[in-house]
């Protein structure tokens, strides 16, 4: 029974890493190509600042944190699913400019990650009562 407790919890936790990995992918590729859109543009951009990663020294080790979503946040989604693009007509797709399509199939695609991460806390909130988050630090970060 532990075991079965254990790797049922191994795959939660899998699964909402994967899904803040993929989450922080698309956000990521959207900024560049902003960036990008803006410098063949002309338009004078501040270049993309990546986290500050300081000088290599030694081996750095990830760690996942667990935290407990606060009940008032799965209440917040349970109520108020994150889903912008909710009664959007996609017949009317074919009526709007490539660009358009284009931000719309990306935007469309964030906003499901989102949704699914959102989905898997509170699924987890009904099984257990209860939601946990988990985050990858490596061993310098804070854990605030």
């Amino acid at each position: 029974m532990r075991k079965k407790e254990l790797s049922a919890c191994a795959s939660e936790q899998d699964l909402v890493l994967m899904l803040k990995r993929e989450i922080k992918a698309l956000v990521d590729r959207r900024r560049e190509e902003r960036a990008l859109e803006d410098r063949v543009a002309g338009k004078k951009v501040q270049p993309v600042e990546e986290e500050a990663k300081p000088a290599r020294t030694g081996n750095k080790r990830k760690k996942v944190v667990k935290r407990k979503v606060p009940q008032g946040l799965i209440d917040a989604m349970i109520l108020n699913p994150h889903d912008p693009w909710n009664g959007y007509p996609e017949e009317e797709l074919g009526k709007r400019p490539k660009k358009f399509r284009e931000f719309y199939a990306k935007e469309k695609a964030l906003a499901d990650k989102v949704l699914e991460y959102e989905q898997a806390l509170i699924k987890q909130f009904r099984t257990k009562g209860y939601a946990e988050d988990y985050i990858e630090v490596t061993d310098n970060e804070d854990e605030n």
